[in-house]
């Protein structure tokens, strides 16, 4: 049942596609009299019209599904690919922000100076294991494996399941996005830091 009450199409199919049964039973247990060859023809060809007819049915019901099911994925696909692009430019302003921290890091070890003030390098260092705890509170991403059960589940024609995984993966990208803002955030102020204290 949906909403309001209301049958699934499902449902009403099964309905439809039972009644069909009930009237070729019906028909096929009725005693026949005179002329009774010519009528178990006569049935003969309205079963075979009766089965045609539901198994249409069910074809223009499994085509509309799919069609629908298309329809509700679309809006959450472009959703998903214009917060890919977000987490794109995001990931490339994190490397910039990452590779002025390391050639400081780097500089260190080679020669045991520090370009900027100690204190400065502590408190950058600090914010730098902030980002790693960030990043193992989050684990890994289960976009790619949500979309794959998503495909899975609609090759196998389970549309409702399909829109599901879809919707996790939305949610699930929703959340990697923040992420990567509350990172990117960070990696601002490490590299404000930086730039201040040399």
């Amino acid at each position: 049942l949906v909403s309001g009450g209301a049958q699934a199409p499902s449902d009403k199919l099964a309905e439809q596609l039972f009644g069909y049964e009930q009237v070729a039973k019906r028909i096929a247990n009725i005693r026949l009299t005179d002329g009774g060859n010519k009528m178990k023809k006569g049935l003969k060809i309205l079963c075979a019209a009766l089965s045609l007819t539901a198994i249409m049915s069910f074809s223009a019901f499994a085509a509309e599904t799919k069609k629908n099911i298309g329809r509700k994925a679309e809006p959450i696909r472009t959703e998903m690919k214009v917060m890919e692009e977000q987490m794109d430019a995001l990931r490339e302003s994190n490397k910039d922000f990452m590779e002025h921290f390391k050639n400081i890091h780097q500089n260190k070890k080679e020669t045991g100076e520090l370009p900027v003030d100690k204190s400065v390098w502590k408190e950058a260092k600090t914010l730098r294991g902030k980002i790693k705890t960030i990043r193992e509170e989050n684990g890994d991403s289960q976009v790619k494996n949500l979309r794959a059960e998503a495909k899975a589940a609609a090759e196998n024609k389970d549309f409702d399941t399909a829109i599901l995984k879809l919707k996790e993966a939305e949610k699930e990208k929703e959340k990697r996005l923040e992420m990567l803002k509350e990172i990117n955030s960070i990696w601002k102020q490490i590299d404000d830091l930086l730039s201040s204290g040399q």
